[in-house]
């Protein structure tokens, strides 16, 4: 809530938010991040920017993760939403991490949370791509993208909590 806050105030300062829908998916998004609240899910130290050119492999063959400026304490799950827009995984591309990281099959609970995160996460990078475009930072198609998991995904989760 505080980064979407955050990411809205920088891009009505710096000119504005493009989206004609902007209102509505945004009371969606407000309707996921209660619905999440109500959940109680666990808390972990999460990376939450978990894409690819964060991993750095090296020569014995570790693996460090840089770049900790969003992280804190969160749903574990939210990492592999991240990584899931990163990538531009379809929702089965982002079923199928979701088994391997759990090393089981998703219950459908913990599949609309990834999914949940999907449609934030997407949320507010598109919000932060239409900042660094209003100040003349050009991002094409990924503000766009990313603005698409949050319809996508935040539309699929509701439409599910409302059966």
């Amino acid at each position: 809530r505080e980064r979407i806050g955050f990411y809205e105030n920088l891009c009505r300062e710096s000119g504005g938010i493009p989206f004609e829908d902007y209102g509505e998916i945004r009371e969606r998004m407000e309707r996921l991040l209660s619905w999440l609240d109500s959940l109680n899910r666990p808390k972990a130290l999460s990376h939450v920017d978990s894409v690819a050119t964060n991993f750095l492999f090296t020569e014995e063959g570790d693996v460090k993760l840089i770049d900790w400026e969003y992280a804190g304490m969160a749903d574990p799950l939210i990492d592999i939403a991240m990584c899931a827009i990163y990538s531009y995984f379809t929702k089965e591309a982002s079923d199928d991490l979701l088994e391997r990281y759990l090393g089981r099959p998703a219950e459908k609970t913990e599949s609309l949370v990834v999914y949940a995160y999907m449609a934030l996460g997407g949320f507010l990078w598109a919000l932060w791509a239409v900042y660094k475009e209003n100040i003349g930072i050009p991002f094409g198609e990924y503000t766009l993208i990313m603005y698409r998991y949050a319809k996508d995904y935040g539309s699929r989760v509701l439409s599910d909590l409302e059966k």
